[in-house]
């Protein structure tokens, strides 16, 4: 079947990038070209503009209930390497460092900025004749996007998909800037937009896309009950019938330690690995001594993650085993302060890197003998994934994407490539980090694990396929 799709998206891997959404989105343009007809449509943030080779096609006029318009310029990209992609520009709203906010506060006008470039894309393909059988949108900013199709560009003909990336953040917004999207009042109401009072903006995403899917089978499940739902667990029940997911995949090209440009020594064996292992110690001035276990982290230093259960175990274990712990990442002041306070006192054991960095990150995954994510929720989750590939045993908590991709290791058995803990507490992570530990003495079961490990199989063939199901089955709706 040749189908056009059109991808509508507010980062991708490697023009733009916050979060995991980016590796995603970037990981899906790239592969979906390989066999279909795909485009991206992004606002022109300047960071993306920089990367790009473009040409401006036309300025339109976006107007606002409020009588006001807003002008958009229509970019395309005439790079070889990023055929496709399309940039709705203006100076106003998308000329700013940040894509959301900026020291962790969210722009005030976030709401009429990702409203006009929901309107700027379906407006650019009306006016420059582009058709697209499915408008395939992500997150909340791009949620308003199936209803503007719904409402006012029936005669395209399109099907919608929005997937959900992390279910945590809606796009909430005060009830004062309804006018602002320029939608009949009738959409203000508890079965529409309307969420406590307040403007929701992925329940517009929710309710008028043909399909919404997330990032994985377990969390798709999960949103439907009041632990995960975060409010919205009611409107996905009623859809459930609508509701799927797809394991997200990682891009083997980026994310190998045979050909990893950013680490010490390429390896396929765990004798080399353990080079890089003396690398990361020696470089961040930790004892080198490749029979210490050294457990790593990258990411979000937030209550999501655990990090709270990273501080607390780590405390209480300290003083009795013999480890190290390098953390990267930046988020809240006192998870950052208390992690700071811990490296301070044990500088031989433990580093942490206050800043996200992508040679370094590499350099973990390929150093670390274990990785942690004792997240609270997590929808798929990519550093498992990563940290697999590289021989790096995953420490997860049993929730969301993570219970769909880890599978603890047995002694008995010899099967499983992980450390799986169930319960939201310090403890049962203490007692996963002890058993890690533990296991790190019986050097033929880390052998065994690091084997396991790597051979598990999450590139985006298979997550491609599924995709394409989905568009085909849209279609049919």
């Amino acid at each position: 079947m040749d189908k056009k799709i059109a991808i509508v998206s507010c980062e991708m891997f490697p023009l733009i990038k916050v979060g995991g959404l980016a590796d995603v989105v970037g990981a899906l343009y790239k592969k979906l070209n390989q066999y279909y007809q795909v485009s991206a449509f992004m606002p022109a943030f300047p960071q993306i503009k920089k990367s790009l080779k473009i040409e401006k096609i036309s300025d339109f006029n976006i107007p606002f209930s409020t009588g006001k318009k807003e002008t958009a310029s229509f970019l395309k990209s005439i790079d070889a390497k990023y055929p496709n992609i399309y940039l709705i520009d203006n100076e106003h709203y998308f000329n700013r460092q940040h894509p959301y906010g900026e020291n962790g506060i969210d722009y005030p006008d976030n709401l009429e900025r990702f409203s006009f470039f929901c309107k700027g894309v379906l407006e650019a393909c009306k006016i420059n004749s582009l058709q697209f059988d499915i408008f395939h949108c992500h997150d909340w900013q791009t949620a308003l996007l199936p209803l503007y199709l719904n409402e006012f560009y029936k005669d395209f003909n399109s099907k919608s998909i929005f997937t959900i990336h992390n279910l945590a953040y809606q796009g909430v917004f005060s009830k004062e800037k309804f006018p602002l999207l320029g939608l009949d009042w009738k959409y203000f109401n508890m079965k529409e937009l309307e969420f406590y009072g307040n403007i929701n903006l992925m329940k517009a995403g929710i309710i008028h896309s043909a399909i919404t899917n997330t990032v994985s089978p377990t969390y798709a499940k999960e949103i439907l009950t009041p632990e995960y739902g975060c409010g919205l667990e009611g409107l996905l029940s009623e859809k459930k019938e609508f509701v799927y997911g797809i394991i997200n995949g990682i891009d083997y090209q980026i994310w190998n330690p045979m050909f990893d440009p950013f680490i010490t020594k390429k390896y396929k064996t765990r004798k080399i690995k353990i080079e890089n292992k003396k690398t990361l110690q020696k470089k961040l001035n930790l004892l080198v001594d490749e029979k210490i276990p050294l457990f790593g982290f990258v990411g979000r230093l937030v209550q999501q993650k655990g990090t709270d259960l990273i501080v607390e175990a780590i405390k209480n274990i300290i003083d009795k085993e013999k480890f190290q712990l390098v953390v990267l990442g930046t988020g809240e002041a006192n998870y950052e302060t208390q992690l700071k306070e811990i490296a301070r006192k044990y500088p031989g054991n433990i580093s942490i890197t206050l800043q996200f960095n992508e040679t370094f990150a590499h350099q973990i995954y390929a150093g670390s003998d274990f990785f942690l994510m004792p997240s609270r929720f997590e929808p798929c989750g990519l550093g498992q994934l990563i940290s697999m590939k590289y021989g790096t045993i995953p420490i997860v908590r049993k929730t969301g994407g993570l219970t769909d991709t880890v599978k603890d290791f047995s002694q008995e058995d010899k099967n499983g490539w992980g450390i799986v803990f169930e319960e939201d507490n310090a403890s049962e992570l203490q007692k996963a980090i002890q058993r890690a530990i533990d296991l790190y003495t019986q050097q033929q079961d880390m052998e065994l694990l690091f084997t396991n490990a790597k051979k598990q199989d999450f590139s985006w063939n298979q997550s491609i396929k599924q995709y394409w199901q989905l568009y085909q089955k849209a279609l049919t709706l």
